[in-house]
């Protein structure tokens, strides 16, 4: 029985493994024999591709524009602007303008009571008539001293002329005396005599040292007096220049801007902070703008070059301009510079405070062109592009002028014409046969 059972066993087992190994060798079929296939398909493929070309994106590089142009916004402003304040302190009686309207210069403004002025003005004329009076009296002080020193003079000569006398006769009674022709006594009277007259001739001399000192004194008393007319004239003057400013008046052509006060307003005099203005004025002949250039385009800016304005206003209408200054500097915290920008205005159509799109076109002297920025690729310490020509890859070094995001600027390393590859893979390697695929032309 035992032997029975295990031939039975032996006969059951015989089927199961029949069974597996079907089921192995069809599994082999199924998974092992297909990936073989699909290997050899693709080590056939990857032959086949690394037989084949590679195609390139790339494009063909012209000369970039020698025109560049940039649209900046500004405000518009008046060349000519000002704010007007009193010179004076006092009441505003009369205002004669009003927003809006034209002024010539000249034109009276408004008008201030100033009876501080006046009284002054008033106190200086009075002491120019007092000092006029004084230099008459101290001219004819002078001309009495003049007159007298005239008198003393013709008494000098006089008392010399008698001295002169005296003195001959002196002579002539001494040598008689001595003959014995006259007496003793009559030589003594004349030399007393000649005595006296030497006497009168110094003081004649002595009364005309002091009247010329008189005349002296009198010329200086009239320049004195000739100089205090001179400062009560200044100061008249100045009073009077100061009681002119109660007539304001435009300091040039042109529009009232803002008026800040009316008839019976205290006025004070000055422009400090706490000062309220009367008026504000512009000329609107010629107005200007301040535009602030890219440093890409600042280097070709020129003055006297033209302008375009477009304000939303006038949608229709293009302003020109000219740009007349140019900062010598750029602002380090925006890199611009800033440009002014004239317009004339003879229809006063545009107006101080609008905001306007200013159009700078610039001339570019180089000759120089424009790439993708993709490319350009680093090699090293250099900058390079890859240049396809007679089907081949070349890496060709360039030099970068201006970068404008999506696009930069050759300035050595291309002439414009030649063929560039765009995003250059990392096995490329120079000489390497391509396909282009030229998908822009610039």
């Amino acid at each position: 029985m035992s032997h029975h059972r295990a031939r039975s066993s032996i006969g059951n087992t015989k089927p199961f493994l029949l069974v597996l190994g079907c089921i192995i060798i069809v599994l082999f079929i199924i998974g092992v024999i297909p990936k073989a296939m699909q290997k050899g398909e693709l080590t056939n493929k990857a032959i086949q591709l690394g037989s084949e070309i590679p195609v390139v994106q790339t494009v063909v590089v012209t000369p970039a524009p020698f025109e560049e142009s940039a649209t900046l916004p500004g405000n518009i402003g008046a060349m000519q602007y000002a704010t007007i304040y009193a010179r004076v302190d006092g009441y505003l009686t009369g205002r004669m303008v009003d927003i809006g309207d034209h002024v010539k210069a000249g034109d009276l403004l408004a008008e201030i009571d100033t009876p501080t002025i006046d009284e002054q003005t008033a106190q200086a004329k009075a002491d120019v008539a007092e000092a006029r009076a004084q230099l008459v009296s101290a001219q004819a002080s002078l001309k009495e001293a003049k007159a007298k020193d005239e008198t003393a003079e013709a008494m000098v000569t006089r008392a010399a002329a008698d001295q002169s006398y005296a003195a001959v006769t002196a002579e002539r009674w001494v040598n008689m005396a001595a003959r014995g022709a006259v007496s003793v006594q009559s030589r003594d009277e004349k030399n007393t005599a000649l005595a006296a007259q030497n006497a009168s001739l110094e003081a004649t001399k002595a009364q005309k040292r002091a009247s010329d000192q008189a005349v002296a004194a009198a010329e200086s008393q009239v320049n004195v007096t000739r100089a205090g007319v001179a400062a009560k004239l200044a100061a008249l003057a100045r009073y009077q220049a100061e009681q002119a400013f109660k007539h304001v008046r435009a300091p040039f052509e042109g529009v009232i801007t803002a008026r800040k006060v009316d008839p019976g307003d205290l006025i004070t005099a000055g422009s400090m902070t706490q000062n309220t203005e009367l008026f504000q004025m512009a000329k609107l002949d010629i107005l200007r703008i301040y535009v602030n250039v890219p440093q890409a385009i600042s280097r070709y800016l020129e003055t006297g070059q033209p302008a375009e304005l477009f304000v939303t206003g006038f949608p229709e209408r293009t302003f020109k301009g000219t740009v007349t200054n140019i900062s010598g500097a750029l602002d380090p915290q925006t890199r611009t510079r800033q440009t002014e920008v004239k317009i004339s205005n003879p229809e006063h159509v545009l107006l101080p405070g609008m905001y306007a799109q200013v159009k700078l076109t610039v001339h570019r002297p180089e000759a120089w062109v424009r790439v993708p920025s993709n490319a350009v690729i680093p090699h090293g310490a250099d900058l390079e592009v890859v240049v396809v020509k007679d089907g081949k890859a070349h890496y060709q070094k360039v030099v970068l002028g201006r970068d404008f995001g999506d696009e930069l600027e050759i300035k050595a390393g291309l002439e414009g014409g030649e063929t560039v590859v765009l995003s250059p893979e990392d096995d490329l390697r120079e000489g390497d046969r391509v396909k282009s695929a030229d998908i822009a032309s610039r």
